[in-house]
């Protein structure tokens, strides 16, 4: 079993809906915040995903029968984007706000997702202790943000901009990892980032050293816009869509799954972009030079 497989071996349903995904960070991103903080059925359990995007990981967990979810994202459209693509979900709500400002009671949420978001606020302390607030005593937040020290091959263009001193590319299709961040971050800064917001630091990971070189230009400066730009051809489209439901899961959880399976272009894309996977480990070690680090999070007792 592969290193990729371990980590989505939590849930084989999981593992079904991930395996597609052409991003092997974004795909060890799921399996690592759902193994540290997995779905739960129980009638008091809530979590909250801040900067919760299009709603993927309210997908992710509401289809593996987590009870009550709310996602916050402060952008007006992609929030329309996440109610749409989750409507007629069971205690789901999308809610605009920013990340330190959270709509919610204090200890009303049993856990929170924060994947890929600190990067993005002007103040990652602040963000933290909002979901310090909400959370109840014990409450778990599962953490995920772009490592400084990425590998070259996934973003060449930032890579050599950072060699030569140079600020990096922010935007556009050559923006690479610095795409609309405002920071990139290394362990000693999450973890003092983490403490000072009153969390203590249960467990870290780091993962993706091996790639494809462009990667990221090629996913997010590429790919992206063509899906969401509707110019992909459909069973490609399809396949890589993240609010697909695989035949396995959609009995389960009483969805109606995703017509057609995985075309040759499909198939070729993937192994194209995980061809370095075979060489990645679920924990590279958090001073090595890979895509993210993760950190788990426990709000004190």
């Amino acid at each position: 079993m592969n290193s990729a497989a371990k980590q989505a071996a939590i849930d084989p349903r999981l593992a079904a809906m991930i395996a597609p995904e052409l991003d092997p960070a974004y795909r060890r991103r799921v399996a690592t915040v759902m193994r540290w903080l997995p779905p739960s059925a129980d009638a008091d359990s809530h979590l909250v995903d801040i900067g919760c995007g299009r709603g993927y990981f309210i997908h992710y967990y509401t289809l593996l029968g987590q009870h009550a979810m709310t996602g916050v994202e402060f952008d007006a459209r992609i929030a329309g984007m996440a109610r749409r693509a989750l409507a007629g979900r069971e205690r789901v709500q999308i809610v605009r706000a920013a990340a330190g400002a959270l709509p919610l009671a204090d200890q009303s949420c049993s856990g929170a997702v924060m994947s890929e978001i600190l990067e993005h606020v002007p103040d990652d302390v602040a963000a933290l202790r909002e979901a310090w607030r909400v959370l109840r005593p014990g409450g778990v937040v599962a953490v995920t943000v772009p490592h400084a020290r990425y590998p070259w091959l996934w973003d060449p263009f930032n890579r050599t901009l950072q060699w030569l001193r140079l600020p990096p590319i922010r935007r556009g299709s050559l923006a690479g990892i610095w795409a609309e961040h405002l920071r990139l971050y290394d362990i000693a800064t999450l973890r003092g980032v983490a403490q000072r917001a009153g969390f203590e630091i249960e467990q870290e990971c780091s993962f993706v050293r091996w790639c494809l070189p462009f990667s990221h230009n090629l996913l997010y400066g590429v790919g992206k816009p063509l899906l969401e730009s509707g110019w992909l051809p459909k069973s490609a489209a399809l396949v890589i869509d993240r609010h697909r439901v695989p035949d396995g899961v959609s009995a389960a959880a009483g969805h109606a799954p995703a017509a057609g399976g995985p075309s040759r272009l499909a198939r070729a894309l993937h192994a194209l972009m995980n061809v370095g996977e075979r060489w990645n480990a679920d924990d590279q070690g958090v001073h090595a030079a890979t895509v993210n680090l993760c950190i788990k999070l426990r709000k004190p007792a």
